[in-house]
């Protein structure tokens, strides 16, 4: 007797075990199929979170072809350089007394990789004043930034690839230091 009443507390251990199980199945299953929704909608939102972005920069390169410049700094304009006159010595000069000639104004070094798609001289002759410069200086900083930000989109949207906005985006880098270090100099 003592041991059927044995094996009929573990009949019912068994059976309580079942239903623990089967539980636990259900439990498992609601919650993959839970997860596997929230994963679903997590892509979907990202999906249509990229959508909308890409949507928003077509609208603002849309916007930056179509739309004519309005806030871009006016082009600096470098004045070429004036013939020094010509000196037609005499017989009575001797070569000592012939003024030297002025020196030429030093090349502005052509960039060595291809350009950007706004081109922008390394760095550009400033204005000799303390404020002039430090506005040009300013004006500079804007425009590098920009072009940074523009070389960002474009790798953004694959334009161009992965070494090149590398190098390109190494010489903004360099390019910006440079405008920093001088706008700290005239503080």
């Amino acid at each position: 007797m003592a041991k059927l009443k044995e094996i009929e507390g573990f009949a019912d251990n068994v059976a309580e075990t079942k239903r623990l199980a089967d539980n636990l199945a259900e439990n498992f299953a609601k919650m993959k199929m839970s997860i596997n929704q929230t994963i679903n909608d997590s892509f979907t939102e990202i999906a249509n979170q990229i959508d909308t972005l890409r949507k928003n920069m077509e609208k603002m390169e849309s916007v930056k072809t179509d739309a004519p410049k309005v806030d871009s700094p006016a082009p600096v304009v470098t004045p070429e350089p004036v013939p020094a006159p010509e000196v037609t010595p005499t017989p009575e000069t001797t070569p000592d007394s012939i003024p030297a000639p002025e020196p030429a104004p030093e090349p502005i070094p052509e960039p060595t990789s291809e350009p950007t798609p706004e081109p922008a001289p390394a760095v550009e002759a400033a204005p000799a004043e303390g404020s002039d410069q430090m506005d040009f200086l300013l004006q500079q900083k804007d425009r590098f930034k920009a072009q940074l930000t523009d070389l960002r989109f474009d790798y953004m949207r694959g334009y161009i690839p992965e070494d090149e906005y590398k190098t390109k985006e190494s010489e903004l880098d360099t390019q910006l230091e440079d405008i920093d270090k001088q706008i700290t100099a005239l503080k």
